[in-house]
């Protein structure tokens, strides 16, 4: 089973289905029906999984590489280090840029060129294999149907820019505002503003008792306090309003973010489904394309052996022609022959009817002969 799949997967895409029928009918003559079914279900890679089963098989050291790499990359995204992320992130992007360009350059001396949108999807599967070891290993296999794309969070994505050294490991996270307090802008909180209270009352305890002053002054005093203990009344309802306006600015951007990020992951789990739905209609798609291409494969047979065929039967008719006059120029003589037996055979009648005629005069002859004596 391995040759078999090394000479398909490894080989022209262009004759995949022809040389997959000839391993299916080559295990049908070894009488092995359950490696001709194994052969059979095999599907045709596409144009992407195919460059990329010819990276590999081109060079063995590449899923190691790969591996390796994967590796590194998880290993500093869960240690958040971001310098690491940033150096391995560079790196990754180096290597799958140079194999996309070789999986061209190899894709092109087999005869296949590959499209802009094969390449982008030779791309986003190598991207897929250093953040996931699974894809890792479907891809070292270099058996690939068909192409991957890593979706959501992960190594790819923490890497790029080197985020992870912030802790967000490539993914989302609502960033919450930081509660401002009265102090913070500079104005007086409560305390303050109780502590303004505090000595208007202390000083209005003092005016109760004046030393020998004029009573009038007294009250203008009295008047000035109460004055000032409304102003501090106002200026701390005026800051219990405004921190209350504030919390609720705070309150309405963490439900502003709250939504926000219930969107976000909602827009992802769309984009995931979107993926998982064009992943199965292009396999749905490639198992079409196999199935015609199977039907295809078995009516040029059929065309073939037709042909054949109808050339038996020129041949055999050309034959025939060919036998044609000899048989007409044989029936021709056995008629000729025929009429020469006819002729004989009348002449032989008339012949014997004259032998005849005489014998029977020779006998009355020798009646009368006989009579007379």
């Amino acid at each position: 089973m391995e040759d078999v799949l090394d000479d398909l997967y490894g080989g022209s895409l262009d004759d995949f289905v022809a040389r997959r029928d000839a391993a299916v009918r080559a295990a049908k003559a070894a009488k092995d029906r359950d490696l001709a079914g194994r052969i059979g279900s095999l599907r045709k890679p596409t144009v992407a999984a195919w460059a990329v089963n010819l990276l590999v098989r081109d060079d063995l050291s590449l899923a190691g590489a790969l591996r390796d790499l994967g590796e590194g990359m998880r290993d500093a995204e869960r240690s958040l280090d971001g310098p690491a992320l940033r150096e391995l992130g560079k790196q990754r992007r180096a290597l799958v840029s140079g194999l996309v360009a070789r999986a061209r350059r190899l894709a092109s001396d087999a005869g296949q060129k590959l499209s802009t949108a094969a390449a982008q999807e030779v791309e986003h599967t190598l991207t897929a294999a250093l953040a996931d070891p699974k894809v890792a290993d479907a891809v070292a296999a270099g058996t690939l149907t068909h192409g991957t794309e890593h979706v959501g969070f992960g190594s790819a994505d923490a890497a790029e820019g080197g985020r992870g050294a912030n802790g967000t490991s490539g993914g989302r996270s609502a960033s919450r505002p930081p509660e401002r307090t009265a102090q913070s802008v500079g104005t007086r909180g409560p305390a303050d503003a109780g502590s303004g209270t505090s000595d208007a009352a202390d000083g209005e305890g003092q005016g109760d008792a004046p030393a020998g002053g004029d009573p009038s002054t007294g009250r203008a005093s009295a008047a000035g306090r109460t004055s000032a203990g409304n102003r501090a009344e106002d200026a701390e309802r005026r800051e219990r309003e405004r921190q209350e306006r504030e919390r609720e600015k705070q309150q309405r951007r963490r439900e502003q973010a709250a939504a926000a990020r219930e969107a976000a992951e909602a827009d992802l789990d769309r984009a995931r489904t979107r993926h998982d739905d064009a992943a199965t209609a292009e396999q749905q798609a490639a198992t079409a394309l196999e199935d015609a291409e199977r039907a295809s494969a078995e009516a040029y047979e059929a065309e073939e052996e037709l042909v054949r065929a109808l050339a038996d039967v020129r041949r055999r008719l050309a034959e025939a022609r060919a036998v044609l006059p000899r048989v007409d120029e044989a029936l021709v003589a056995a008629r000729s022959a025929a009429r020469d037996r006819q002729k004989a055979a009348r002449a032989a009648a008339r012949e014997l009817e004259r032998t005849t005629n005489a014998a029977v005069r020779a006998r009355e002859r020798e009646e009368r002969l006989a009579a007379e004596t």
